[in-house]
């Protein structure tokens, strides 16, 4: 990876889950925040009834070793979700390039 293109900022959080009284509670990690290389790769609008939905999938690029699959990544203001499973790759330095490519669970544009 051209480390030169890790231009953009995001914070990644994971999904915790604690077992309580036989309760599973499910809670978000504190956010890292790292730099990564962000470029959209996909996007299209659907019609919903009186709605029209979004998807647009970002093809995210980092450095790290130890990110599980159950990730959310804050970008400019959104929760994107990987769409796929992470990929990671051997790199140096015991580091991983990960390679994540995310969407927004529910992207909305209300139309009139």
């Amino acid at each position: 990876m051209n480390t030169g293109k890790l231009n953009r900022f995001i914070t990644i959080q994971t999904l915790v889950q604690t077992e309580l009284s036989g309760h599973v509670t499910e809670s978000w990690s504190l956010a890292e925040t790292v730099r990564a290389s962000v470029t959209q790769v996909d996007g299209s609008r659907l019609l919903d009834g009186d709605e029209l939905k979004d998807k647009v999938v970002y093809k995210i690029v980092c450095w790290d070793n130890s990110y599980s699959d159950n990730l959310k990544i804050g970008y400019l203001g959104l929760d994107l979700f990987p769409v796929i499973p992470i990929e990671k790759n051997p790199g140096k330095s015991f580091l991983n390039e990960v390679i994540i490519y995310a969407s927004a669970k529910n992207s909305t544009i209300l139309t009139t």
